[in-house]
């Protein structure tokens, strides 16, 4: 047996308290000669033994509650059980926390290179033959090997190399992934052991619920592992971060203006005077502003920039500042500039005469300036075919398809439209006089699995014999391709007339009759309705299908059915739907870190192997997949914030940025209550150091602690004194 605190130990000697005490009460008395005592000296003779037995009962107790009192607080660890597992090898998950909150800097290094050392500490420590895995946190959990290794010394090379400045921890995920790896080890005895900062943005976002149910995961597993919190580092106050990039994400041609906000925040005490703020593109420095920040408030600044080259490029606000960590200092997006975006139109109705045909008012709307013969360049580039027109060659380059009139198209072009859309194509869809209303329900309905949203209900206004009309219900739009006429200066839709238009919905069955005009899931649950009429009937509405999107109008874009490409709004309509679509069905350049980026090239089959180059500078290749009649890559290892570039097929760059969520920016960690509170939900224990975890570890291998049993018999003493004390004083007979 050993004892943790030995100088404790010597608080034994209390038992000499009681002793004392009973002697100096043996010496408190006199003899007095008394003439009858020879009648009491049988009864004395009979109980002096008993007495004597009691008093030594007592005394005895007494003596041993300090005994035991001070073993407890000297915590006793007793050894050489068979039972303990003693040099047995381990298998050993370590969790560490690699995101970017662990770069703030504390007294000489940050908090990441400490919870390094404390890592290759533990690991040096192992057993031989111990199974060891190291899963970062930062951004999505990711295993430092792929497998868990039986040398820990190699895990220990591979720490030394790491760097910290990942995404947001992901604490659940994390969690999930270390079980997992724990399941498949094969050691008895099994260690999960986290290292981390332990910040409050990561925990106190997880509610109790979430909590208790990790725990009962814990529970469950066939062999519990013995779960350690180990906290590296120190709290940080003074930090100013970049926490967002505002700016228009529709499309983008070259000379627009491209307006940016940045929002700069404060989480400390320190207020900061008028630090620097620059603004790049593509590293080049355009612009500087300088913004007070107050302590714990925030303040903007405001850039702008026209882009003369078409292509990728990445913008990019620093301020520069002294504070504890440098990494939220800088934020960045990647911009995509078009030259033009290709439209083909397909023709319902060709006529030869001027503004006869279906699609020259669309047409003009959207190349005013080619039609102008202006010397501007217009963003959109229209090409128009006839119905038989509609191919594989034609749609293969274009970025949307608009179906104009058309009234109805073969099995293979519905199978082409099918996978275009699906691909990554938006298709957008214009009602007319030509339209087979019971082909489209059959064979473009989603109520049918086809690609509109809505079904084809009938007609309403003066085609419908009740020489009614109607407007555009003018409201505030929430959608981006309409939000544009919130500003009356822009149009106002609500002027146009509407003579015709296609009542659109779900289209009735015998055990469900079609919803009415006011009912909010007349087109089903992913169908959204953009704009409506004022008699309640929708006007377009929107479906996402695989990765592309659809657009469904139920007017002609000509002035068959209204007067709206007559009026002013008709122009910015037509330019914003069409933006708008091409804009959207391309994947995201900006995701956050631990999102997978996807790239659509307009290439059909193989391209050939890609290059996508990370932050840090390190070359990968990734291979497209075919799908439908593109080619898409998709890159998922994007833990780490920055800027990720992919040369195509044409080898042009192609840019995308990973930024990480700015909760972290906050540096308050869990205090100490709170830390204790969540390592006893779990069983867990908490230390702040590696060697204070190797100490630990050692009593749990070599010894088993047995002050809580001690304490217990104390308190079982204190009892039975209490108890032998009133059973002894009583008065007997």
């Amino acid at each position: 047996m050993t004892l943790l605190n030995q100088v404790l130990a010597f608080g034994a000697a209390a038992f000499a308290i009681p002793l004392l005490i009973h002697l100096l009460n043996r010496s408190r008395f006199r003899t007095l000669p008394w003439g009858a005592m020879h009648l009491l000296e049988s009864v004395l003779r009979v109980n002096t033994k008993r007495i004597r037995v009691e008093q030594w009962i007592l005394l005895l107790v007494r003596c041993a509650i300090p005994i035991l009192l001070a073993f407890c607080l000297a915590r006793p660890v007793l050894t050489g059980w068979r039972a303990l597992p003693g040099d047995a090898p381990t298998a050993t998950v370590i969790l560490l926390d690699n995101s970017y909150s662990m770069d703030a800097a504390g007294e000489g290094r940050d908090h990441f290179q400490e919870a390094v050392e404390q890592a290759c500490e533990i690991l040096g420590a192992r057993a031989a033959g111990s199974e060891v895995s190291v899963v970062t946190t930062g951004g999505l959990p990711t295993p430092l090997l792929d497998s868990p290794v039986f040398d820990p010394r190699t895990m220990v090379r591979r720490l030394r190399a790491l760097r910290g400045g990942k995404g947001a921890a992901a604490t659940v995920d994390s969690f999930e992934y270390a079980l997992a790896v724990l399941a498949g080890m094969t050691n008895a005895r099994r260690d999960l052991i986290w290292i981390s900062d332990f910040q409050r943005a990561d925990w106190e976002s997880l509610p109790a619920s979430r909590l208790d149910e990790m725990g009962r995961r814990l529970e469950s597993q066939p062999i519990r592992p013995v779960v350690t919190f180990v906290q590296v580092g120190r709290e940080v106050e003074n930090n100013l971060s970049i926490d967002s990039l505002e700016f228009p994400r529709g499309a983008l041609g070259t000379g627009q203006v491209f307006p940016l906000r940045a929002t700069l925040r404060n989480r400390g005490p320190r207020a900061y005077e008028a630090p620097r703020v620059l603004f790049r593109v593509d590293g080049v420095q355009h612009a500087v502003a300088e913004v007070a920040i107050a302590p714990n408030a925030t303040a903007q600044a405001l850039f702008a920039h026209t882009f003369k080259d078409a292509g990728s490029h990445v913008v990019e606000v620093e301020v520069e500042v002294d504070d504890q960590l440098a990494t939220d200092n800088r934020h960045a997006a990647a911009v995509t500039v078009l030259e033009q975006i290709p439209v083909l139109l397909v023709d319902g109705a060709p006529s030869s005469e001027p503004m006869e045909s279906e699609t020259d008012f669309l047409a003009v709307a959207l190349t005013p300036f080619t039609f102008g013969r202006t010397t501007l360049a217009d963003l959109i580039q229209t090409q128009t075919v006839p119905v038989g027109g509609l191919d594989r060659v034609a749609v293969a380059a274009k970025s949307v398809v608009v179906l104009a009139n058309v009234a109805r198209m073969s099995d293979d072009q519905l199978t082409l439209v099918g996978e275009y859309v699906r691909g990554g194509g938006g298709l957008l869809v214009f009602a007319g006089n030509k339209t087979d209303i019971a082909w489209y329900n059959q064979s473009l309905s989603a109520d049918n699995g086809g690609l509109l949203p809505m079904s084809i209900l009938g007609l309403g206004g003066q085609a419908a014999d009740n020489n009614s009309s109607t407007r555009v219900l003018a409201r505030h739009f929430e959608h981006p391709a309409l939000e544009l006429f919130n500003d009356r200066a822009n149009g106002n839709l609500g002027d146009a007339e509407i003579r015709t238009w296609y009542r659109l919905g779900r289209a009735p069955t015998a055990d469900a009759p079609a919803p009415s005009a006011d009912a909010g899931d007349e087109g089903g649950r992913d169908a959204v309705v953009l704009a409506r009429l004022e008699t309640g009937d929708p006007l377009i509405v929107e479906r996402r299908l695989g990765d592309g999107l659809v657009v469904q109008v139920a007017i002609s874009c000509d002035a068959d059915w209204s007067n709206l490409p007559m009026r002013p709004a008709y122009l910015p309509l037509m330019q914003q739907l069409v933006t708008t679509m091409a804009s959207r069905v391309t994947p995201p350049s900006n995701v956050r870190t631990g999102e997978p980026l996807v790239a659509i090239f307009r290439a059909v089959g193989d391209c050939g192997p890609l290059v996508l180059t990370t932050p840090d500078g390190t070359q990968h290749t990734v291979r497209p997949a075919s799908r439908g009649l593109r080619s898409v890559v998709e890159y998922g290892a994007t833990q780490q914030p920055g800027v990720y570039t992919l040369f195509g097929p044409d080898a042009r760059p192609r840019h995308f940025v990973a930024e990480a969520p700015r909760n972290e920016s906050d540096l308050r960690r869990l205090d100490a209550r709170a830390l204790e509170s969540l390592a006893a939900r779990w069983d867990a224990d908490l230390v702040h150091a590696s060697a204070e975890y190797l100490a630990l570890d050692s009593q749990r291998r070599h010894g088993r602690e047995i002050w809580r049993i001690l304490f217990a018999a104390t308190l079982g003493l204190l009892f039975l004194e209490l108890v032998l004390q009133q059973r002894f004083s009583r008065v007997r007979v």
